[in-house]
């Protein structure tokens, strides 16, 4: 194999991996929390809740990549060659699919009284490293974990707020 057909893994794909799994966690953490807090819904809803949002998000995410990818160069009149919008979209849709499903996996073996906590956990110590290793920063560490945060924060807030009995 030469060496120009061989492909790297660029920042634009190292992006797409971080873009995937934060927007996964914050977005999957914060809607498991909201509904599991309702305490409206059955160990099974809540799954079957955390599963759309996983599959339609990490869809949505993956073809808003090659969209904007593709557009963006359209609107510049450039190609990257080295850059593959296809690798990014599938890159972003399995990043999100796969942290996603991290996210989900504690209401998979205990009651959601408890795994929305381990969930919540789990996922705020993720996006803590996420923040911190690429630039070695505790500032950027603990704003990404503030930001997700409020995320369950919403989710919990609208989850009692429009409780239905």
């Amino acid at each position: 194999m030469s060496k120009t057909s061989t492909k790297k893994f660029t920042p634009e794909y190292f992006r797409n991996l971080v873009f995937g799994a934060e927007d996964s966690l914050v977005s999957t953490v914060g809607v498991l929390f909201g509904v599991a807090s309702s305490s409206s819904y059955s160990q099974n809803q809540i799954l079957i809740t955390g599963l759309i949002v996983i599959a339609v998000e990490a869809l949505s995410m993956g073809a808003g990549t090659f969209l904007t990818e593709t557009e963006t160069d359209e609107y510049e009149g450039t190609r990257d060659k080295k850059n593959s919008h296809v690798t990014s979209a599938a890159i972003m849709f399995t990043s999100y699919i796969f942290f996603g499903f991290l996210t989900l996996l504690p209401y998979l073996v205990m009651p959601s009284g408890q795994a929305k906590y381990i969930s919540l956990t789990f996922t705020l110590v993720i996006l803590f490293l996420l923040g911190f290793l690429p630039a070695k920063n505790i500032k950027s560490a603990v704003r990404t974990a503030v930001i997700a945060g409020f995320a369950v924060l919403i989710g919990f807030v609208v989850a009692r707020f429009f409780k239905i009995d």
